[in-house]
């Protein structure tokens, strides 16, 4: 056995130890996602977006949270087609296949940056929350996910067997950089993760550090659009 992929399969069982990751199920938990989504996307990266905004309303989202502070560290955005058309169709024309209600588009995707590498120098929080994602897009029959990314980021999706499109974009809301589309297509995860390093990760292993819900959360979770922006929590 290579011992590269020895040391991996080692390391797989207690990856995820000392973080929480779950998909939110009430307002609360969705606030924390979105102040991690203000503190990076407008402190951190300088853009100037509202958090939270009308796409929030008929989305789910995502949590990963530090165990030992219980800091929200972590946080992603979900939002199914057939709730509506997705943020990047105001600049993308969508092929024709991705315009399924079983497609859901995965943006603002947002880590605070001292929990972009773990003390094993690997993102895990950015592992626990995709492992987090494809669990929920099974669970819930999602056949495709769709994201939109810049360039110096889309080595990251590829690697996590995104497949490019070609199609690009200048994306308005983000300071009208291009970005470009990219499609997971989950009727073939198995196939696309054959040989992965993390292959058994995202397709066999278990981790109570992921956190389903019993039931499908609502959409929105009752964000309130009209109130203030959110501050920074204490």
């Amino acid at each position: 056995m290579d011992a590269t992929i020895g040391a991996e399969n080692d390391i797989l069982p207690s990856l995820l130890r000392g973080y929480r990751f779950s998909v939110c199920e009430g307002p609360q938990a969705a606030v924390q996602a979105l102040d991690v989504r203000r503190r990076v996307y407008v402190e951190d990266c300088g853009y100037h977006v509202p958090v939270p905004d009308p796409y929030d309303a008929r989305s789910w989202f995502l949590l990963a949270e530090d165990v030992e502070t219980g800091q929200a560290v972590g946080s992603m955005r979900l939002t199914p087609r057939f709730a509506g058309p997705f943020e990047l169709e105001e600049y993308f024309s969508l092929p024709r296949a991705l315009r399924s209600p079983k497609s859901v588009e995965l943006n603002r995707f947002a880590i605070l940056p001292t929990y972009r590498k773990g003390k094993t120098f690997l993102p895990v929080v950015s592992l626990g929350m995709f492992k987090t994602v494809m669990e929920f897009m099974r669970g819930v029959g999602g056949q495709q996910l769709v994201i939109a990314s810049k360039a110096e980021r889309i080595w990251t999706y590829e690697w996590l067997r995104f497949r490019r499109t070609g199609v690009l974009a200048h994306y308005g809301t983000l300071d009208s950089v291009e970005h470009e589309l990219l499609t997971y297509d989950f009727r073939r995860a198995d196939a696309t993760l054959a040989g992965h390093p993390f292959e058994a990760l995202f397709t066999r292993m278990h981790y109570r550090e992921v956190v389903l819900p019993r039931q499908l959360p609502p959409l929105g979770l009752g964000i309130d659009l009209e109130a203030e922006p959110l501050r920074k929590c204490a």
